[in-house]
This record gives structure tokens, sequence and C-alpha cells, in this order.
């Protein structure tokens, strides 16, 4: 009877590891997502004048289901190489005395990581429009705005690309960078077709991960802007960024920012923006499924 109870005992004990297994699995695949929404809110004090709020909402389709590894989670389709396509609204509002100033932008995206190769393409478009309005009478122009890319990844994390643009307010872009650096961009190219050149570079250095930025902005003016964030684990990031321009006028922008992933399909992100005259606050979150 004992030897009988010792066998039983090991292929239950069998029985429970294969479970086990079974379970960590299907776990290491439930994190898997194809669709992320984006959706947040931003407050910019303007010195000489009133506050503006900034509203935003976005989406992104991965056409191949992004797979969660041991790395970051705000990176995982970047190093995935995950092809998606995106739409994205952005709404500022700006009450002073009488007047009302607001600005609507809808735009669609798509990045494509050409399959057994290295390159990389991007475009997006997007439709803006700019309303005055006071008691008596209402103003509106709008505008259809374009980006192009195309890109090469030289080793792994490293995405090199360079493009041409014009009148780009894109809603994707600005709920990432925020109202202040978004609108900069086009105020300084104005009606220009502008190049532009960006870097993107997700590494570990010892036991963190960290993600450096850079874009370059070429018109008549060159405005430029550099990032980091640091990967205190693979659900916490923190980072800062700035931005400046060749114009003389130029104020320099800074920015820092935190995101924190609760659940692997859940994040809450924080930002603050200053330059001379201005300061923004900022408050997104991001779910995916």
């Amino acid at each position: 009877n004992s030897h009988i109870s010792i066998t039983e005992g090991i292929s239950l004990m069998f029985k429970k590891l294969a479970l086990a297994t079974a379970l960590l699995a299907g776990l290491s695949t439930a994190h898997a997502y194809q669709f992320e929404i984006n959706g947040g809110y931003e407050n910019t004090d303007l010195e000489e004048s009133s506050d503006l709020d900034t509203f935003f909402i976005n989406g992104k389709y991965y056409l191949n289901g992004v797979q969660v590894k041991n790395a970051p989670l705000a990176e995982a389709a970047f190093l995935a190489k995950a092809s998606n396509i995106g739409l994205g609204y952005v709404n500022s509002n700006l009450d002073v005395t009488d007047v009302e100033l607001e600005i609507d932008s809808v735009g669609i995206s798509g990045e494509f990581f050409i399959p057994n190769t290295q390159f990389y393409v991007s475009g997006k478009l997007n439709r803006s429009e700019i309303t005055i309005e006071d008691d008596e009478d209402s103003i509106s122009a709008d505008n259809t705005g374009y980006a192009l890319e195309v890109g090469y990844l030289p080793i792994n994390g490293l995405l090199l690309a360079a493009g041409v643009a014009k009148e780009n307010i894109d809603p994707i872009q600005a709920s990432q960078i925020g109202f202040i650096n978004s609108f900069t961009n086009v105020w300084t190219a104005e009606d220009d077709t502008i190049a532009t050149l960006r870097a993107k570079y997700v590494t570990q250095i010892g036991n963190y991960y960290t993600n450096f930025e850079g874009a370059t902005y070429f018109a008549d003016e060159t405005v430029y802007r550099l990032g980091a964030d640091l990967y205190i684990d693979p659900t916490l990031s923190v980072g800062v960024s700035f931005a400046d321009s060749t114009e003389e006028d130029f104020d320099t922008i800074f920015n820092v920012r935190a995101q924190k992933f609760f659940t692997p399909a859940f994040a809450v992100g924080v930002n603050y923006t200053t330059t001379d005259g201005a300061d923004s606050y900022g408050i997104n979150g991001t779910f995916r499924f």
C-alpha cells in the first residue's frame, strides 16, 4: 500500500507540475495584444492669456498580434517590428475675453516594417481646422497635412528614418509630445515643405533598458528635439526631452514624463512641459487588448 501511495503521489506531483507549466505558458501568451487605445488631457497655462485645454484620443491596429516579452512594455510594438495602422483626433480650445480659439485635427497613419528586410516606411495624413469665434463673427481655416518617411534598422532596436512633411498637425504625435511641441513644429515651418530626420534606439545598458530619440525638421529655420527614457523595470519609465530651434526668438522647450503599466494591458502616464510664457500638465491612459 505504501508503494502504491508513493507512486500515486509522484504521479500527482507530475500532473500538478504539468498543469502549472501549462498555466505559465498561457500567461506568457495572454499578454499579446492587437489593439491599442490612448486617451488623455493636457492643460496649458499661457502667461499672457487664459488656459488652453487639449483632449486627444487615438488608436492603433497591429496587423499581427504583439507578443510582450522580457522588455519594456511601452516598447513592445517597436521591438517586435509590429506594422500598424492608426487613427487619431485632438482638440485644443482657448477662451480669451469674448474670443474663442479652437483647433481640431483628425488623422490616419501607417507604419510598416517590410518583412524579411531591415526597411521601414510610414505615412500620415491629417485634416485640421482652426476656428476663431467672438460674439459677432466666426472665422475658420482648414488645411490638409501629410508626412512620409523611409527608414532602415541597421541593428535590432535602432531605427534611422528620413522623410518630408507639410503642415503636419499629427494628432497621434500630439498625444505623445504635447501641444507646445507639436504646434511649434508647424508654426516654425509655416507653409514650407520640410525635410525630416529621425532616430530611435532602444537598448539595454547594464540592468536597465533605455530609449533615445531625436528628430530634426529642416525648413527656413531648423527645429530639433532630443529625448531619453529610463525603464526602471519593464512597467515603469521616466524620461526627459528638450526642443530648440535656429530661429532667433525661439524659446527652448523642456519636458519631463513618466509612465506606469499597472497591468500589461493598462498604463497611466503624466507629463510636464515648460517654455518661456507657457507651462503644460498632462495625463494619459493606454489600453491594450
